[in-house]
């Protein structure tokens, strides 16, 4: 397997993996969301808890010049630890939501 189909993969697995996360009400669903042709990969809540809507992005990773960038992480997870433990290199990992000047210090990729 290529570099890229196993980080596709590595992604997808740990997007899958945190939406079976149950603690959300009822009515609130788990959306995943994998665009391959653009390489984009989300896990999103939907839905309603109570008479208050539910609309947000739990994580995101987007995937660019064979690095993955992780845009979102709103868990207490590592998932960039996690992404390691796969067979991600550090190198390829870019923690996109910290600022460009931050990343030289995160161990991980600076892009």
């Amino acid at each position: 397997m290529d570099k890229l189909s196993h980080y596709r993969q590595c992604v997808k697995r740990i997007l899958t993996n945190h939406s079976n996360y149950q603690s959300q009400p009822e009515d609130v669903e788990s959306e995943l969301i994998f665009d391959e042709g653009r390489d984009r990969y989300q896990l999103m809540r939907v839905g309603w808890n109570g008479l208050k809507r539910v609309y947000h992005s739990v994580m995101h990773f987007d995937i660019k010049a064979e690095q993955v960038w992780i845009q979102q992480n709103m868990t207490d997870v590592d998932i960039a630890a996690e992404l390691v433990e796969m067979g991600v290199l550090k190198e390829d990992i870019i923690l996109g939501l910290h600022p460009a000047y931050k990343r030289p210090y995160t161990g991980y990729g600076v892009a």
